[in-house]
This record gives structure tokens, sequence and C-alpha cells, in this order.
């Protein structure tokens, strides 16, 4: 039965394995093509926020063919921060730690132990440092460059452009936004999390009843593992959790406009042209009837 075939596929040789390698590949390669295309769509979706929160008015389908080519723009510049962050992390970190093996601090812990506690000491401020560095840079493009990209119809690096000045000019106030946008962050996590869990616990009951019924025509059909039953397996999970992912996004929504808010309020205050949609000048007054002449 099939509790019988899991039993025989944990018997079975390690070299026996390799008969799945190419749908492992394929399932790697398919999970990295995923990730391109959701971060592809946060990018569009980014645009698509701000738009939304500015104008109160929310149209998916429309916005997502309006912001195509800003977003692709972000895109571009998202993947190359994301590559260069990641090599500043192997070098400042990673080439360390790699010297430190290759001159055997690992090996004879007890010998090398102030040296190995005063350099992970370091390395851990080095990578809380780029940590803080990456994620200031990220913020700034999430909450002011977007807005510039979008009500000027420029490209990413024309957006940093025109925000550089803007925070040149004004170092103070964004390095209190930044640093009060981390403590707001750090606080909704803690409390959607928390929702999220029970949210999380009540969707897994149908979710559970459905699990049930699948394992009951598994076993009265005595199938085993095979190609067919393991593709069959994953689309299940994925659906899973796509359907969970889809809750949590839901429960996240009223987060998501909070910050976007509260950005392009700070942001309106410095940025004129952002700030004359917040505050557009009353309309002029009524032009008073000309009086007709006495007879």
């Amino acid at each position: 039965d099939f509790r019988l075939g899991l039993q025989a596929a944990a018997e079975e040789s390690p070299g026996a394995w390799l008969q799945y390698l190419p749908w492992i590949v394929l399932g790697v390669f398919v999970l990295i093509v995923l990730g391109f295309l959701w971060l592809y769509a946060s990018c569009v979706f980014r645009f698509v926020l701000f738009e939304s929160v500015l104008s109160g008015r929310c149209s998916i389908r429309a916005g997502w063919r309006r912001w195509q080519e800003a977003g692709r723009s972000f895109f571009l510049w998202t993947l190359a921060f994301l590559a260069v962050s990641l090599a500043a992390l192997v070098v400042l970190v990673g080439v360390p730690l790699f010297i430190a093996w290759r001159a055997g601090l690992f090996t004879n812990k007890d010998e090398h132990f102030g040296v190995l506690l005063a350099g992970g000491l370091l390395l851990f401020l080095v990578f809380l440092a780029l940590v803080l560095v990456s994620y200031a840079i990220d913020l700034i493009a999430r909450d002011f460059v977007v807005p510039v990209m979008a009500l000027e119809n420029v490209g990413v690096m024309d957006g940093w452009r025109r925000v550089l000045p803007l925070l040149r000019a004004e170092k103070g106030n964004f390095i209190v936004y930044v640093l009060m946008k981390i403590v707001l962050v750090v606080g909704s996590e803690i409390l959607f999390a928390i929702v999220n869990l029970f949210v999380i616990l009540v969707s897994l009951i149908p979710l559970g009843i459905v699990g049930v019924g699948a394992y009951l025509i598994v076993t009265t059909l005595a199938l085993t593992w095979n190609v067919s039953t393991i593709l069959l397996a994953v689309a299940g999970g994925l659906l899973a959790l796509a359907a969970l992912l889809y809750v949590v996004a839901f429960v996240y929504a009223p987060g998501l406009v909070f910050f976007q808010s509260y950005a392009i309020h700070f942001f309106g205050a410095r940025y004129p042209r952002l700030g004359a949609l917040l505050n557009p000048p009353p309309p002029p007054p009524p032009l008073e009837p000309a009086s007709s002449p006495a007879s």
C-alpha cells in the first residue's frame, strides 16, 4: 500500500535517487523562475500601490498595464542592488570566514577562543551594519524614488538623481524617518505575526480535511510513489501554500496601505510635485455678477 511504498523508497540505496535528479533540478529551476516573477510583480505593484493610496482608487488590471515600464526599470535596479549586496556580504563576511578556516582557527577552537570571539563579534557588527545600510537604501528606493518615477515619468536612475539632493538637504529628517520606519515595521510585524498565526491555524482546518481526504483516496487506490504521484503531491502542496499566502496577504493589506500613506505624506512635505497633489490649491472664488447700470 501507500505506507509500504514510502518505506520501500526510504530503504532504497542513495544511488537510486539519482533517477530523480532531473526532476529535482527542474524543481529548483521552477522555484528560481517563480522567485523572479514574484520580484517583478512586486516591483510593478509598488507603483500600483502608490497610485491607489494617492488617488483613493484601486484598479489592478489598469494599473498593471500602466506601470509596466516603470516596474521593469525598478525590477532591473532591484536585481543589481541584490547582486551588489550579495557581493558585499561575500567580501566583508564570507572572505574573512574563509581565511579563518584556511588558517585552522576552527580546528582548534580552544586555542583560538579569544581570536574567534573577537572576530565573530566584529563580523556580526559588520553584518549588522551591512543589513541596516541595505535596508535604508531599499527603503529610500521604495518610499521616495518610486513616487518620483511615477510622477515625473523617469527611470530609476533619474529618480535617484532627483531624490539625492532632497536627502542631502534634510539629512536629519530622513534619518529620523528611517529609524521611525524601522520601529513601526518591527511593531507591525509582531502584531501581524500574532494575527496571521491565528488566521493560519484556522485556515489549516479545511486544508487538513482536504489532506485527510486525499490520504484516504491514496490508501484506497493503493498508490505508490512515482513521478505522477510526486508531481501531484507537489502541485497540491503548492496550491495549499498559495492559499495560505493569499490569506496572509489579505490580512496584511491594511499595513501596506498605512505605510504607503505614511511615506507619501512625509515625502509630500519635501517634494513639491507630490505635495501639490496632496494639498491642491483652493479653487478661486466665484466672480460676483456685474451690477446693472442705474436707469
